[in-house]
């Protein structure tokens, strides 16, 4: 076997094994989502007989919530237990013997129920004070329930516990709570994503000894990226097949519920039409759309995919979150098009030689990576890990607590913006963190230099105490600092004001014009910058032999072209690798410009970083702001990338 096909071999193994998992997840995902809302419908229906009960004024409505709660373990699949709790009552429960009880001081499991209903019944009264703040929101009935995860569902010994408040409109009328098992649902392998796979390993088995260079290369790239694109549309066929047993489970768990008398808490149309609005209400204010109607037998026969359940009622069931294809195209098309490139990049760097190297170069120094493998496995899962789930959420936007895969929407909309006196545009902010870095590191540079001369002179006194007091700044913590200079430059009570008003100026109002706020952004930043240039440059200067200097003065050479020619050739090679940090530092400096000036006037002062946070913990638009950290990423790679080919900072560490 040729070198090059069995690079390919291993790249379209490790494709193919890629979407075989990502097939794997999205049935585990989708299964758990199906169990939740097996739970959730099922506990919507009993908060509805609880609505029903109340209302109704025929012997038929007293006990229903009762009569409906005992049935449900022995006609609804994977339900041990159902159950409304009001305050300290049990209004019904599926034992019969506890539905109408008391809860009991000494128990735990009833301690928690208690709890449920506390908390629920609370994040009710917070929905209605949200509502009437907010009266969009209630118009759009949209906003969420805010219902805490732990009282939301849990799992306990391998059941999932799930538990609804029980609403009329927006008053609270109880928590409906639901204990289930694991909901079995058919599984379906896709095995034409791996028989597509080995058909087009084997072709170019057949094909690459026939082939060499540029035409093995080339050929093989083409078939990865085919490969792909067919294991993408086979996929894309299986999920609608996953999805269709997805759909049929669910119409399942309706027909359940129709059998322990779902039709008879809704005993007229206008009830019936009640009904279907509370089994689509889902905990992110969004309804669901996995159901039309509910009606009778007869009824329901006119309604065009009408699921019959049983002689007496029909489901009108509708799967469009489950069969609808197109619902995860997007995010399937991300992973076939990250697969592919992996495979390419396998076969290519395998063909070109490059892993046989790289291969080699891990064998012959394998003890030296196993001493650094703990720190390598710590910089993989703080740091690279983090990093790659915040560039894939920029590809997404959240809405009510769910994502959805949009693209290159956000990335578009951020480089777009080209409203460029806008403060709240892209390169407005670009502009200010570009002016903010490169003054900054321009001061730090020439003060922290300037100190470095100072204590490297022999005829400086006590150069000990001076040392220590020009590091202070340095070893402070920056937020401490920050909240100091804050004070500092408060217009009534702050320290530079009342000097200012000392020597007969008026006082100023730093923070209400743009270059004001700025300058105490930069005053505050090169305070706490320039030690750290000044302990760079200082050592460096140390290591310059002192026989330059006075071979130099026995040539006549003044003290600036002393300066000139032998003190910065050989300051370079540290202080241009310290510059490039202090401008990655400098460039992302979140506390000075957050505490400082908090970007006044109107935001004109914020760098990229400060925007991104506060779009994403202020204006709550996460995708949107891992996207524009993701261009904070990229511009910083191309910014070292550039500055180290320039200066050639790094030439021969890799050597």
């Amino acid at each position: 076997m040729q070198p090059g096909s069995k690079y390919f071999a291993a790249g379209a193994v490790l494709a193919t094994l890629g979407l075989l998992a990502v097939a794997h997840f999205d049935h585990e995902g989708r299964a758990w989502e199906l169990q939740q809302r097996h739970l959730e419908v099922t506990a919507r229906a009993l908060g509805f007989a609880q609505l029903m009960e109340e209302v109704r004024e025929d012997e038929a409505g007293e006990g229903l919530a009762q009569r409906f709660a005992e049935a449900l373990p022995s006609s609804v699949r994977s339900v041990d237990e159902a159950l409304i709790v009001k305050k300290a009552r049990l209004l019904a429960h599926s034992d019969p013997e506890r539905g109408g009880t008391r809860l009991s001081r000494d128990s735990v499991a009833d301690k928690g129920l208690y709890d449920v209903g506390v908390a629920l019944a609370g994040d009710v009264k917070k929905n209605v004070e949200e509502r009437e703040r907010s009266p969009e929101l209630g118009a759009k009935n949209a906003f969420p329930e805010i219902e805490p995860k732990p009282a939301k569902q849990q799992l306990v010994a391998g059941k999932l516990v799930l538990a609804v408040p029980v609403k009329d409109g927006l008053r609270y009328r109880g928590a409906a709570r639901v204990v289930g098992g694991k909901i079995e649902v058919r599984r379906i392998f896709p095995l034409r994503i791996a028989l597509i796979g080995l058909a087009c390993v084997v072709l170019f088995l057949l094909l690459g000894g026939r082939l060499k260079g540029t035409a093995q290369v080339l050929v093989g790239s083409v078939l990865m990226a085919t490969m792909v694109l067919g294991q993408a549309f086979a996929y894309q066929d299986w999920s609608r097949s996953a999805r269709r047993a997805h759909a049929e489970s669910l119409a399942q768990t309706y027909g359940e519920l129709s059998q322990a008398g779902l039709l008879h808490l809704a005993p007229n149309a206008e009830a019936r039409a009640e009904l279907v609005p509370q089994l689509l209400v889902r905990p992110t204010g969004i309804a669901a759309k996995d159901l039309v109607a509910i009606e009778t037998a007869s009824v329901a026969a006119q309604h065009e995919g009408a699921t019959r359940i049983d002689a007496q009622a029909a489901a009108v069931f509708v799967p469009n979150s489950f069969l609808n294809a197109s619902g995860g195209s997007k995010g399937l098309t991300l992973w076939a098009i990250a697969f592919a490139i992996l495979g390419i990049a396998i076969f290519l760097l395998g063909a070109f030689g490059q892993l046989g190297r790289a291969g080699m170069s891990l064998w012959d120094h394998r003890s030296a990576y196993k001493y650094m493998s703990p720190a390598l496995v710590g910089m993989l899962v703080l740091v690279f890990v983090p990093v790659l789930y915040g560039i894939a959420l920029g590809f997404q936007k959240r809405a009510y607590n769910e994502y959805n895969f949009v693209g290159l929407d956000n990335f578009v909309k951020i480089l777009s913006d080209t409203e460029f006196s806008d403060p709240q545009g892209f390169y407005f902010t670009l502009g200010v963190t570009l002016l903010w870095t490169v003054s900054n590191v321009v001061l730090h540079v020439s003060i922290g230099l300037f100190f470095a001369l100072l204590l490297n002179d022999t005829l400086l006194k006590a150069k000990g105490i001076f040392r220590v007091l020009l590091i202070v700044p340095w070893a402070v913590p920056n937020y401490i600092t920050a909240l100091v200079w804050k004070g500092m430059f408060h217009k009534q009570f702050g320290a530079i004001n009342l000097a200012l008003q000392g020597l007969g100026f008026e006082p100023i109002a730093w923070f209400q014009s743009f270059w004001t706020s700025f300058f105490t952004n930069l005053a505050t930043n090169t305070w706490l910058g320039f030690p750290f240039m000044m302990v760079v440059s200082l050592g460096a200067l140390q290591s310059i032999p002192g026989d330059l200097y006075e071979a130099a003065i026995v040539d006549g050479a003044t003290r600036w072209q002393r300066f000139k020619k032998i003190t910065v050739p050989l300051l370079m090679p540290a202080l241009v690798p310290a510059v490039m940090v202090g401008t990655v530092w400098t460039f992302n400096m979140f506390n000075i410009i957050y505490l400082v000036s908090g970007g006044a006037p109107d935001g004109a002062t914020e760098i990229l970083i400060t925007d991104a946070f506060k779009w994403a913990f202020e204006r709550d638009r996460y995708g949107y702001a891992a996207a524009y950290s993701t261009v904070i990423f990229v511009i910083l790679i191309l910014l070292t990338t550039l500055t180290n080919r320039i200066t050639g900072a790094t030439k021969g560490a890799f050597e």
